[in-house]
């Protein structure tokens, strides 16, 4: 038994010897347990990050005296350079999974044996003033229905947030329908010794089929209570009342959804994947060796539940020619006006950092709307320093009209690489003006315009830009 222990021993010390970067993180938690929200005796502290796909036990932090928790993690090289992105969490024996309410901690990876200065959890260093309060959270799902994307019938609507009796993010801790008030839904939840001037952070979330594993969640900002003093308790049970006005799921009013339904058609350049691993041989960037491996581009978002690594074929743009690639989605009737997306080469969540997603406010004068994007536009994942000439956008060009053929509207798109005046117009085949799309100064870039020919005969038009010297033209065909 002696030997076999002492062969764990040196074991345990030869991989030891063995990590690279090893990583030590540390963690004050004598506020948590002061606030009942942290059992050394039942619970864990460990750290969840982009090194260990924010999941696991690994690394858990042990005391090393005073409630000052500390645990190591080896890191991999591939990090060392970059920005590394973490939090604290507790694995609570009663709670579940507690994670901080902060915004992702972040290190710079260095390189062999690093520690990180102590910090407290939520960044929370002392008690303050604690409170008992209880807050009524009301949601209004009318909108959300009416879209079809909440069955009141089928589907659940819970609240998910960054306390135990929220659900600490996951759960179901769900609304009930207020009586004689379709679509409105209420809560009542009481909360003991929370500290003033924190946030309760939370979101409203759609389990659909009552699943707790088929969550929708608000693609809103969490939305926070600020914890207050001196509040009045009408019932006189002890509790300070926070009476919050009643909001829209998502935000989402009836001035912000979509008369008609849309097919909304993608459009994304990808030359910087192109670009960046030309300035790059032989390197990995986010998943991909080569631009030769895209095979396709993925475009995720809410609406489709960011479907990331099994993006369904309908949402697979396909590349017709050069480094464009082309997609839609069509989008129903009382949709919301403003869509948040996200293109991912192969599908994987490659293009930009967390939140970094590109946002389109949808034109339903038309059962149709293109939007134009570049790859990684957002964010700096793709940056490149030389872009090869045969992939800058034009010094001045017309694009392809979509839909064309079209009836009664179609969007045309238009760039140019330097500031300048421009003129985009319609004329028929005698070469009368019949449409005056835009005109004047444009900044440098690329441009979006609607032309509405409900007035119009079927027939063939051209689109004509005129500016900086030039002239191009393109055929419009009106079926009506």
């Amino acid at each position: 038994m002696k030997k076999l222990a002492s062969l764990l021993g040196l074991l345990l010390v030869a991989g030891w010897a063995f990590a690279q970067n090893p990583v030590t993180f540390q963690v004050h938690m004598n506020i948590q347990q002061a606030l009942g929200n942290f059992d050394p005796a039942t619970d864990l502290v460990v750290v969840r990050g982009i090194f260990n796909d924010w999941s696991g036990t690994n690394p858990t932090l042990t005391d090393t005296g005073d409630m000052l928790y500390a645990g190591s993690f080896d890191v991999d090289a591939s990090f060392i350079g970059t920005d590394v992105e973490y939090k604290f969490v507790i694995v609570s024996a009663t709670q579940g999974d507690i994670w901080e309410s902060v915004d992702n901690r972040t290190f710079n990876m260095a390189g062999g044996a690093q520690t990180l200065d102590p910090v407290y959890f939520n960044n929370q260093d002392s008690l303050g003033e604690l409170v008992n309060i209880e807050v009524l959270f009301r949601v209004n799902m009318e909108v959300s229905q009416a879209s079809g994307q909440f069955d009141p019938v089928a589907d659940w609507i819970v609240i998910r947030g960054g306390h135990a009796n929220l659900g600490n993010w996951g759960g179901a801790v769900q609304l009930t329908p207020e009586g004689g008030n379709p679509g409105h839904y209420f809560l009542n939840v009481q909360f003991d010794n929370v500290e003033v001037g924190t946030d309760l952070e939370y979101k409203y979330v759609i389990l659909e089929n009552q699943n707790e594993t088929t969550p929708i969640w608000e693609s809103v900002p969490n939305r926070r209570v600020t914890v207050e003093s001196g509040l009045p308790d009408s019932d006189s049970d002890g509790y300070g009342d926070v009476l919050l006005s009643e909001a829209f799921f998502n935000n989402t009013t009836w001035d912000d959804i979509i008369a008609q339904a849309v097919t909304v058609h993608f459009f994304c350049d990808i030359w910087p994947i192109r670009v960046w691993f030309e300035e790059h041989p032989g390197e990995t960037n986010h998943g991909l060796n080569s631009f030769e491996e895209v095979t396709f581009v993925g475009i995720c978002g809410p609406w489709n539940n960011w479907p990331w690594d099994l993006v369904p074929p309908q949402y697979q743009m396909v590349n017709p020619s050069g480094t464009m690639y082309e997609g839609q989605a069509t989008f129903s009737q009382f949709s919301a006006r403003d869509q948040t997306y996200k293109f991912g080469a192969n599908g994987h969540d490659n293009e930009a950092g967390f939140q970094l997603d590109h946002v389109v406010t949808i034109d339903d004068s038309s059962p149709d709307f293109s939007v134009t994007n570049t790859f990684g536009e957002l964010g700096d994942w793709w940056t490149t320093t030389d872009v090869a000439p045969r992939l800058a956008p034009a010094d001045f060009a017309l694009g392809e009209a979509w839909p064309n053929p079209f009836n009664p509207a179609t969007t045309l798109t238009f760039s140019n690489r330097q500031a300048g005046e421009l003129r985009l117009s319609v004329v028929n085949l005698a070469g009368q003006e019949v449409a005056l799309l835009s005109e004047g100064l444009h900044a440098a870039g690329q441009h979006r315009v609607s032309f509405n020919a409900a007035g119009l005969s079927s027939g063939l038009y051209l689109a004509v830009l005129e500016g900086q010297g030039q002239r191009v033209t393109q055929k419009l065909m009106l079926v009506k």
